[in-house]
Parts: C-alpha cells; sequence; structure tokens
C-alpha cells in the first residue's frame, strides 16, 4: 500500500513556471550531527543533547530499499538530507532517474529543503569520485539556474547549495562570491555555508575569510557546515577527522552577529570512537548560534 511519502512527484527535467521559494519559511533547526551508522546508538540515546541531524542521500537514492531506515530516523530527529551525487554543474539536465530518487528521499524525510553542492562530481562518461569546482562562467550559470529551477519545482521546496573546498581554482570570469550572488538572485536557492571549507580554502588559497564572507549573499545562507581537517604536505585538507578549529568558530561566531542562522551540523567521517567529543561541539556551536557576541 503506497503511503503519503511515496506519492508520485511530477515529472522530472520538465521546465515549468518558476516555483516561488521563500527561505524565510525554513524554521529554525539548531544545532545538529551528521548521522553516521558507527555513531547510530549514541546518536538515537542523546535526544536531548542534538537538534537534528543530516544524512547523506545519495545512499537511499541507490537503495530505496533503505527507506525504512530513514523513516525509523526520521521519527528520532528532524532530518536534512544531503546529497554528494547531482553534480549540477555537469553538461545536461539532471538525469531523471536520479531526480526522482532525489524526490523520494526528500518527500520521506519530511524536510524543509534539500542540500547538496555546487559542484561537478562527473563528466560525460567518467565518475570523478570528487567534488571538483566548477569553471565559472555565463554559460555555466545560466545550465545551472535552469537546473536548480528544474530541481525545486520538482520537490516543492528550496535546494541549498553548498560550498565546497578545493586544491586548484580555475582562472574564471565570474567570482564564486558573485556566482552565488546571482544564482541565488535569478533562483531563490539557499546557501549551505561549509565554514571549514572557507577556512581551509583561504589558508590555501591566500585569501581573506572574512571579506570572502562580506562579498557572500549572507541573507540566503541557510545552514553552516563545521569540521575539521589536518595538515598534508604543506596543504590543509577537509577531512571530517579531527576537533573543529578555532578560527573556524570564530567565523561562525561573525556570521551570527550579521544573520539569523537556522542550521549548524557537524560533520565528522573519522574518530569515531566517542560522541561525547562530538557532542561537546554540537553544544559549543549551538550555544554560539543563540548568543555570538560572547562567543
Amino acid at each position: 500500500m503506497r503511503g503519503p511519502d511515496d506519492r508520485p512527484g511530477p515529472p522530472v527535467n520538465v521546465r515549468s513556471e518558476r516555483m516561488p521559494v521563500n527561505l524565510a519559511s525554513i524554521p529554525y533547526l539548531g544545532s545538529g550531527l551528521g548521522y553516521r551508522e558507527e555513531l547510530a546508538d549514541g546518536i538515537a540515546a542523546a535526544r536531548d543533547e542534538i537538534d537534528f541531524v543530516e544524512v547523506l542521500a545519495d545512499k537511499y537514492i541507490s537503495q530505496p530499499r533503505l527507506l525504512d531506515e530513514l523513516r525509523e530516523i526520521r521519527d528520532l530527529y528532524p532530518v536534512i538530507p544531503h546529497g554528494v551525487g547531482l553534480s549540477i554543474g555537469t553538461v545536461g539536465p539532471v538525469p531523471p532517474d536520479y531526480l526522482a530518487g532525489m524526490r523520494r528521499v526528500s518527500d520521506v524525510s519530511g524536510a524543509p529543503y534539500y542540500s547538496d553542492h555546487l559542484c561537478m562530481t562527473k563528466v560525460p562518461g567518467i565518475d570523478l569520485h570528487h567534488l571538483a569546482p566548477l569553471w565559472r562562467t555565463e554559460e555555466v550559470l545560466e545550465s545551472i539556474i535552469g537546473k536548480v529551477d528544474t530541481i525545486q519545482q520538482t520537490l516543492g521546496k528550496p535546494l541549498v547549495l553548498e560550498t565546497i573546498s578545493y586544491l586548484v581554482d580555475f582562472d574564471s570570469p565570474i567570482s564564486e562570491p558573485d556566482f552565488f550572488h546571482r544564482l541565488t538572485e535569478r533562483t531563490g536557492c539557499g546557501i549551505l555555508l561549509d565554514l571549514t571549507n572557507v577556512y581551509s580554502n583561504s589558508v590555501n588559497h591566500l585569501f581573506d575569510p572574512l571579506e570572502y564572507l562580506q562579498r557572500l549573499p549572507l541573507d540566503h545562507v541557510v545552514q553552516v557546515h563545521l569540521a575539521g581537517g589536518f595538515w598534508a604536505h604543506g596543504v590543509l585538507i577537509d577531512g571530517h577527522s579531527h576537533p573543529v578549529p578555532e578560527e573556524v568558530w570564530e567565523l561562525l561566531a561573525e556570521l551570527c552577529r550579521r544573520i539569523d542562522l537556522k542550521a549548524s551540523i557537524l560533520e565528522q567521517d573519522a574518530n569515531l570512537d566517542s560522541l561525547r567529543p562530538l557532542l561537546e561541539q554540537v553544544w559549543r556551536a549551538r550555544s554560539i548560534m543563540r548568543n555570538p557576541v560572547v562567543a
């Protein structure tokens, strides 16, 4: 028997009238944690300490039989699906089967928005297995605007796109902040501001992270990511493996002095032996969001 979560969506990859997007209607979610199977038992037991969780959407897109697991998580916490396989910068439309999978996961999660990355993970015929930066041109911008419109129309909710870390950037005619300005102005979509990525990029490419923040359309920032990385051969790597560095906490406080941030997620994919250090960082993020003046 089909439940309300499994209702069929509209036809995919068919452009229609642009859906009005109201980021202000997204509720305050608070401070949460990236859901990882290794932490499942601890996360279930910490319901008073974690406001919401972020799940890896592609797991459920590629394995629809696991949607019952997603429903169980949703029954414990508010859930935000976070994708890695959209590859919105790839030439051509979003594959219909992938877009249909996004819709299923989005509906089952009951989330107020769906997030992925402003990047490429594929080129025709090749999976890069990497979040690669875009060559930010007028043609690429127009292509992405069309795909964002299609996705938001299909999901019936905002798409929120994440800033990525990069070791090599192209000499693009449009800067990343200007690209986000024009994309959000045309589509109404949101931004997932990965503050660790901003900090790592600023260190590796020698720019001021605060100046970068000032140039973004901060009124479209819905959520942030926080994580800790490591140094390798003189390069700061966003490894999702260590505590959030103090410089990133300072960026979070500065951001929260400027906007009413709706959601913060701590990401950690390695060194998962204990939940307690992660919860302490979730608490710290919540404290900064509530009172950034004394952070």
